[in-house]
Formats: C-alpha cells, sequence, structure tokens
C-alpha cells in the first residue's frame, strides 16, 4: 500500500511539474505580449501629449504671424507679447510657461521680467539651444531635449519654429506635466512602473516622481556621484527656507534615483542589449518583467513586478493548470479504485470545492476586466477589444461609424461641486448614452469624462449627430429632473468600413472632437476627409 502511494505521488509530482513548464513558457510569452501592449499604451499618451504641444504651437505661431503682418515693429510686437501672456495662460493652462522670440535683431518675451536681467547675465538668444534647435529644423517646429526644472519643480521643454525670412524664430516654453499623466501606473500590472525619457537618457516622466531629471545613460556610479553632490549642497548655507527646502527635495530626488539606477544596473545592460522586447531582469533584487522601447528620440521603460505579472494573467495559465490537475486526479482515481482509498475521495472532493472557487474567481475577474466601475459602461479594453472584433467581421459594403465625446467644462463642475458630483454627472451621462443607443451598438466610458461609441450599419453623420443632440437634451432633463449638475458632450465621429483600424480611427474622431469642443457647448464634427 504504501509503494503504491508514493508511486501515485512521484506520478503527481511529475506530470505537475511538467505542466508548469510547458504553462509557465506560454504564460511568460503572454507577459511578454501584455508588457508590449502596455508600452503601446503608454507611447500612444506620450504621442498624443506631444502632438497636443504641437497643435497648441502652431496656434501661437499664427497668432504671431498675423501680428507681425499687422504691425511688423518690433516695439508693437513686444507690447504685443505682453499683452498676451495672461490671455494665452487662460488658454493653454497648465502647459503655457511664456511665449517669446527672436525678432528684428531683438530678444522679445511675454512675461515681465526687466531685460537688464538677461544683458548682465551675458544672455544672447542666437546661441541658445531654442533657437539653433529652430534653425537646424529648416522651418519645422523643433524641441529641445526637456529638462527637470529644481526650481520649479516640473519638467520644461521648448518647442521653437524658424520663419521664412531665415532669422525670425518663435518659441513657447511648455510645462510637460501631461507627460506625467502618460507615465502613470500600468494599468494590468499592480505595483508596476513606467519611465519615459529623452534620447539623452534624461527622465522627463515616471510613475515615481522623484526619478524626474535622473540620467539613465550615467552610470550608477555617475548616479551615485550625483546624488552626494546634491546632498552635499543641500547641508550648505541657503538664503531662505524655501532654497534650503529645494535643495533638500532635489537632494532626495537625486538618492532616490541613484538607488533605483544601482539596482537595475545589471537590467538595464541586458535590455539595451535586446530593445524592443520584453525580459525578466532583477531589479533592486526582486524580479521584475521590463520592457524597454526606444524611438522617435525618447525611450519608454514599462516595469511590472513578477507576482504582480503572472498574477494579471492568471486566465491564461490557471484554467489549463486546473484542467491538468483535473486529469491527473481523474487518472489516479481510476487506477486506485480497488483500492477504495477514501483519502484520496477526500483529496479529490476538496480539489473540486477548490475548483469551483477559483471559477467563482475567474468570473469575477473577468468580469472586472471588462467593466468600468463607476458607470457599468464597458471600460477601453473591452471596448476596443470589441471594436476591432467588429472591423475584422466587417463585410464589402458594410459600414459604422465611430465617435468620441467629451464633456464641457466639466472641470468647473467638479471645481464647483465637489468630486461627488462630477461622479454623478460622469453617471448620468453613461446612462442617457446606453439609452439612446442600440443594442447593435457599442458604448464605453474611456477615461474621466470621455466616452465613446461605435454605431453599427450606418456611415451617416446626419444619424451621429442627431444621437449627440438627442443625448445632450436628455442629460439636460433628467439632471434638471434629479437636482444634480449637468454637463453637454461635445463630439467628433469618423465613418468606419472594412479594412480601418481601432488606432486610426480612434485619432480621427480625436481630431474631429478637438474641433468640436472649441465652442465647449455640445459640439459636434466630423472626421476631415
Amino acid at each position: 500500500m504504501r509503494k503504491q502511494t508514493a508511486a501515485f505521488a512521484a506520478i503527481a509530482v511529475a506530470v505537475n511539474v511538467a505542466a508548469l513548464v510547458i504553462i509557465g513558457a506560454g504564460e511568460r510569452e503572454m507577459i511578454h505580449a501584455q508588457l508590449d501592449a502596455e508600452t503601446d499604451r503608454v507611447e500612444q499618451r506620450f504621442d498624443d501629449v506631444m502632438d497636443g504641444y504641437g497643435h497648441s504651437f502652431s496656434l501661437l505661431v499664427q497668432m504671431v504671424e498675423n501680428q507681425m503682418a499687422a504691425d511688423p515693429g518690433a516695439d508693437g510686437m513686444e507690447a504685443f507679447l505682453k499683452r498676451m501672456d495672461a490671455p494665452l495662460l487662460a488658454i493653454e493652462g497648465e502647459a503655457f510657461d511664456g511665449l517669446y522670440l527672436y525678432y528684428q535683431g531683438r530678444y522679445l518675451y511675454s512675461w515681465d521680467t526687466p531685460y537688464s536681467v538677461y544683458e548682465e547675465s551675458g544672455y544672447v538668444a542666437t546661441e541658445r539651444p531654442w533657437y539653433q534647435a529652430a534653425v537646424a529644423a529648416q522651418g519645422e517646429p523643433a524641441f529641445t531635449p526637456p529638462y527637470l526644472s529644481y526650481a520649479n519643480d516640473y519638467v520644461l521643454s521648448t518647442i521653437a519654429q524658424l520663419q521664412p525670412d531665415g532669422e525670425t524664430v518663435v518659441a513657447n516654453d511648455l510645462k510637460m506635466g501631461d507627460i506625467q499623466k502618460a507615465a502613470a501606473a500600468p494599468e494590468r500590472f499592480e505595483g508596476g512602473q513606467v519611465v519615459i525619457f529623452d534620447e539623452g537618457g534624461t527622465v522627463i516622466g515616471s510613475t515615481d516622481s522623484s526619478y524626474l531629471g535622473g540620467n539613465l545613460a550615467a552610470s550608477a556610479d555617475e548616479a551615485a556621484a550625483a546624488a552626494r553632490e546634491a546632498r552635499e549642497a543641500a547641508q550648505g548655507a541657503f538664503a531662505s527656507d524655501e532654497e534650503r527646502a529645494k535643495a533638500a527635495g532635489k537632494a532626495d530626488a537625486a538618492e532616490a534615483f541613484a538607488a533605483f539606477r544601482r539596482g537595475f544596473e545589471g537590467g538595464l545592460a541586458a535590455l539595451r542589449d535586446q530593445p524592443g522586447s520584453a525580459q525578466a531582469v532583477e531589479l533592486d533584487g526582486g524580479s521584475w518583467y521590463v520592457s524597454l522601447r526606444q524611438e522617435g528620440g525618447y525611450g519608454f521603460l514599462v516595469m511590472a513586478p513578477a507576482l504582480s505579472a503572472w498574477a494579471a494573467t492568471a486566465t491564461t495559465w490557471l484554467v489549463p493548470l486546473l484542467l491538468v490537475e483535473l486529469l491527473l486526479v481523474y487518472v489516479l482515481m481510476q487506477a486506485s479504485r480497488w483500492m477504495k482509498n477514501r483519502e484520496l475521495k477526500a483529496a479529490y472532493v476538496e480539489l473540486g470545492q477548490m475548483q469551483r472557487r477559483l471559477e467563482i474567481a475567474l468570473a469575477a475577474a473577468q468580469k472586472d476586466a471588462a467593466i468600468d466601475d463607476l458607470t457599468g459602461m464597458m471600460n477601453v479594453r473591452s471596448f476596443r477589444k470589441a471594436v476591432t472584433s467588429l472591423l475584422g467581421e466587417m463585410g464589402e459594403g458594410d459600414r459604422g461609424i465611430f465617435i468620441m465625446l467629451d464633456g464641457d467644462r466639466f472641470k468647473a463642475v467638479n471645481d464647483t461641486y465637489g468630486h461627488d458630483a462630477g461622479d454623478e454627472a460622469i453617471k448620468l451621462s453613461a446612462q442617457m448614452i446606453v439609452g439612446r443607443i442600440r443594442t447593435v451598438d457599442l458604448a464605453s466610458r474611456l477615461h474621466g469624462d470621455e466616452f465613446a461609441i461605435f454605431l453599427s450599419g450606418t456611415d451617416d453623420y446626419e444619424v451621429a449627430q442627431r444621437l449627440v443632440r438627442d443625448i445632450n437634451d436628455t442629460i439636460a432633463r433628467e439632471a434638471e429632473r434629479r437636482g444634480v449638475p449637468s454637463i453637454s458632450l461635445s463630439a467628433g465621429a469618423v465613418a468606419a468600413a472594412r479594412g480601418d483600424g481601432y488606432l486610426d480611427l480612434s485619432k480621427k474622431a480625436d481630431a474631429a472632437l478637438y474641433r468640436a469642443k472649441e465652442g465647449h457647448s455640445g459640439g459636434f464634427a466630423r472626421a476631415n476627409a
């Protein structure tokens, strides 16, 4: 009896080991694929931010060019810039940090700093990086390398453009805080991190903000030396408590980055040897899965702790492993039936109960992964998957319309009534959207106060516009009835046909939405042909 029990145990161990090896190999491939997909999302968010900066800058350049045509004198241009500083700040919001230009041999700017300050410092506009970058770009908008301003505690860059006269350069300082939003922690991996850096290795966006300003191109020893230097500087004499606090904050950040860089030394070298693919590396003594990608002068690191990565992809290995276990138990039960082994039967019953618990947990996890918690609508992940599936199933003559909607003046609702009221406005909008579409259509909350709809079987923009108008009308009526704040939804739409992709449609709809939101009053715009 003991020999038979030992033999069965040995078989069970061997089968489980083999199953874990086979399933583990597939699981690692799935983790790598999901990390790559997460890197795609980070890169897309970053590209959207940079595109937004570029679009805003093109509008500023047009305003400057119009003023030059109307009043070409340098004194008039300087007065214009100073008049525009406050309105541009109101328009651009947190991103705007000053507009300036080199014009008719003079350095003109929008802020109030006396020009004598620049004269005394030896400032020469034509020798500055922003001017030289614009000249090198030959009339195309050019970004200077971003950097962390410890004096102001935010990442700065400059976008500049050489004008047709070959001498005038228009430049706009940008606070690149939206890059921090693009570097938000990975959605799928608990405890994960994202790091965005420029071509020189300087960290310009990070889930851990203390890494901002650190340089991944520097060695661990160089990072440690920079941290020591920052700490020594923080221990010196300062004119004010504010300067002392900023120096101490700089030293704390440098030490945090040095610790990260030291723990990442071997892993970073391995990633650089095989860029573009996710790999398992050691980070600060722990196991992580990391994806490194460098494109267009910028780099993206997406990192997930090994345990978090395995948990996030549990559905790919849990079910196969469960099936192996069930099959193994069945075979052993059949082989040992003649033994009438009560203990083995009890183990089988217990395993069945465990299977049920796992199935319940798995079903709950799958539901949570597809539904937006606040509104009960499809979340962005499940919506993208569903739309991609519909596009793939379209026939030659099938059509659809992709609509993106964004709340108008939603921030004012939050600021005036509080976030609870803002959540109620979002839920009300979601209910009215779901209530106005057909069962064959799809709707999702993408994030914040942004929604998306996919209408099947039509490419008529009039249908889409009537739908948006109907949604806004019902939101207004229902908000008044319930006594909750109301928001209107502006919308951008693009027709979809066989062969279209989700990403391309979302970009076109978003571009149309940008135009629709100019009035902030439930506008509608179709994509450009």
